[in-house]
């Protein structure tokens, strides 16, 4: 039996067309979904009618001579006003802040305001991953200890010097739609850049809020053993006023049934009486 002569096979040839080249990272998109959208969009619109009436009602009782005897009027229309203009940004951050990683560049429409809370102006970027010199997270500690707010925060800084911060988590209770820490690292991935850690630093509110440049003395740094003791503090300060409100909700509500004349009633009321 013949034993054919093997041939080797004919290896192609490896040039620029076949080298494969390490695959780009997939697009990643960060955005508020349609259902927290509509849930901030129904509150508002709900609870609007009851705080366009909290005028009316104040402009009823003064007409009728019951103005300093309503003292609470004021305060919960006070209160209700931080409310709807809180439920107004959250509404406004939900629909316009979206963070776009694609395999170039990322796209981003965030919060321009100063201070941890999104305000109402925004701004686009449209950033290539070799324009960015550095990427840096870092977590500001302000209030002392008996209210301390604790916030991660990240910022993108550009080779032409431009800084982009793209925003604040609560340290307790970190956002799951914008974990801005995650977003940092994985603009720094593409980047081909290390993710700094600035650690733990002390601002004022009054600074951050204004623009004023912290000083940085050795005394703002902040271990971690600090870090646990002021989310106890933090912890505790928000149980407790979560309980106060409760107890004040309480108490106007058995007050309100108990004088069988509800809030916005008592001016109608006293009219015909007044004439």
């Amino acid at each position: 039996m013949t034993i054919a002569e093997a041939t080797p096979a004919a290896v192609p040839e490896i040039g620029p067309a076949t080298v494969s080249s390490a695959a780009p990272a997939p697009q990643e998109v960060y955005a508020a979904s349609f259902f927290r959208s509509f849930i901030f969009c129904m509150v508002f619109l709900i609870l609007l009618p009851f705080f366009v009436s909290l005028p009316m009602m104040i402009g009823m009782r003064a007409s009728n001579g019951l103005l300093a005897d309503n003292w609470g009027l004021f305060v919960l229309a006070a209160a209700f006003a931080v409310l709807m203009f809180l439920l107004l940004i959250e509404l406004i951050f939900s629909i316009r802040t979206r963070v776009e990683l694609g395999p170039e560049k990322v796209r981003m429409t965030l919060p321009s305001g100063r201070g941890p809370t999104p305000m109402l102006r925004y701004k686009s970027y449209e950033v290539s991953y070799d324009q960015v010199q550095s990427v840096e997270t870092r977590r500001e500690i302000y209030g002392g200890r008996l209210v301390p707010v604790l916030l991660k925060g990240a910022r993108v800084t550009l080779k032409d010097g431009q800084a982009i911060s793209l925003g604040y988590v609560s340290d307790a209770n970190t956002d799951p739609t914008f974990p801005y820490p995650e977003i940092a690292g994985k603009i720094a991935e593409r980047a081909r850049l290390p993710l700094i850690d600035r650690g733990n630093v002390r601002r004022s509110v009054r600074q951050k809020f204004l623009g004023l440049k912290a000083a940085g003395t050795a005394d703002d740094i902040v271990d971690e053993i600090e870090i646990e003791g002021l989310n106890r503090s933090h912890n505790v300060f928000m149980m407790a006023l979560i309980g106060v409100f409760l107890i004040l909700m309480a108490i106007g509500i058995v007050e309100d049934f108990a004088s069988g004349s509800p809030v916005g009633q008592t001016a109608a009321l006293a009219r015909p009486a007044l004439s």
